[in-house]
C-alpha cells in the first residue's frame, strides 16, 4: 500500500508557512538549564506522530476510518479553510510573542522569563490552542474519521506536554505561575 498526503491545496500552504517560520525561528532560542525526561518526550512524540499521520496521510484511510464526516458539498471547505489559517496565524503570533524561551521539549532556559502579553494574555498556551484550531479546520477540509483522530492524538500529547510545562513553570516561577494558571485558561479561551 502506498502512503499519499491527503493535506489539500486550500490548506497546504498555510501548513507551508508554519513549518518555514518554525525552521528559522528554532535558530533564535536561549540555552537550555533543565530538559524534561527522555520517557516523557518519547511519549509525546509518538503521540504526536501517530496525529501527523492520521491527519497529513492516508495510512489508515480504510474502514471506518475513511468514513466522510462532514457533506461532501464544496462549501464545508470554506470554515476548514478559515479555521486553519486562523489557527497557524495565532500559533505563529505566539511563537512570536514566546521568543527566546520557546523549545520542541519541555525546557527551562537561562534567562528564562515568564510571558504573559499577547496570545500569553488570552490562554497559558497559545501554540498549542492555534495548532489544534488549524488541525481541526485541516480535518475539516480533509473529512474523513482518520483527520478527526488525528486531532484528537494531538490533543492527548499535547495536554501531557502542557502539564509538564505546567509543572516546570510552577517550580522556577512559584506563586507568579500559580497567579497566572488562576487568571488565564489553558488553552480555550473563556472556557478551558
Amino acid at each position: 500500500m502506498t502512503t499519499n498526503l491527503v493535506i489539500h491545496g486550500e490548506v497546504a500552504t498555510a501548513w507551508m508557512i508554519f513549518f518555514l517560520v518554525w525552521v528559522v525561528m528554532a535558530f533564535r532560542i536561549k540555552g537550555t538549564l533543565k530538559r524534561q525526561r527522555a520517557r516523557g518526550r518519547a511519549i509525546q512524540v509518538v503521540l504526536g506522530g501517530l496525529a501527523y499521520i492520521l491527519l497529513f496521510t492516508d495510512t489508515f484511510a480504510w474502514g471506518s476510518l475513511a468514513l466522510r464526516l462532514v457533506p461532501a458539498q464544496p462549501w464545508w471547505k470554506i470554515p476548514g479553510v478559515a479555521l486553519t489559517y486562523t489557527g497557524i496565524a495565532f500559533t505563529i503570533w505566539a511563537r512570536i510573542v514566546l521568543g527566546g524561551n520557546w523549545s520542541s521539549d519541555v525546557t527551562l532556559k537561562k534567562g528564562h522569563s515568564l510571558v504573559r502579553s499577547g496570545p500569553y494574555a488570552l490562554v497559558r498556551h497559545p501554540i498549542y490552542s492555534g495548532l489544534l484550531l488549524a488541525m481541526l479546520g485541516t480535518a475539516l477540509v480533509v473529512a474523513e474519521m482518520h483527520a478527526f483522530l488525528g486531532v484528537a492524538a494531538a490533543c492527548l500529547a499535547w495536554r501531557l506536554k502542557f502539564r509538564e510545562e505546567e509543572r516546570f513553570m510552577t517550580e522556577q516561577f512559584g506563586l507568579e505561575y500559580e497567579e497566572y494558571r488562576r487568571c488565564t485558561p489553558a488553552l480555550v479561551p473563556f472556557i478551558l
